[in-house]
């Protein structure tokens, strides 16, 4: 599941209480690399009965921020600083699994490739760029 102390910490205590309260779980983080998994309950939803489509984009930049911090030195932190996400399918229920995927780390950027899938199906796609600070 974890293949670096600082990872496993990461993994232990960087949620914020957001994150927390819309209920991501780290299932996977390794260097360069990390899915969260969200069990989809009540107060995902919107007004239609659809997962809001913030929620969705929460679990992929949670899951890309954290496979960003994955390559990070240990004095460093990293913030979004822009993503692009398509939404593919609307979700009504059931668990979605988000990943991370670093693309490319730079010197001031990490580029990451997100995506959100739902048995077998994808939800979401996004890139992101992210800070090194």
């Amino acid at each position: 599941m974890v293949d670096h102390p600082a990872l496993k910490s990461f993994a232990e205590n960087r949620m914020s209480d957001f994150t927390r309260l819309i209920g991501l779980e780290f299932r996977h983080i390794s260097t360069g690399e990390c899915h969260l998994y969200l069990d989809i309950d009540q107060r995902h939803f919107n007004s239609t009965g659809r997962v809001h489509g913030g929620v969705v984009f929460t679990l992929l930049d949670s899951a890309m921020g954290a496979a960003a911090f994955s390559v990070l030195e240990p004095d460093e932190v990293t913030a979004t600083v822009e993503c692009k996400i398509n939404y593919t399918r609307a979700v009504t229920g059931g668990t979605l699994d988000g990943r991370g995927k670093v693309v490319h780390a730079g010197t001031r950027t990490v580029v990451v490739d997100g995506e959100v899938w739902q048995d077998g199906v994808l939800v979401a796609k996004a890139l992101g760029t992210f800070a090194r600070i």
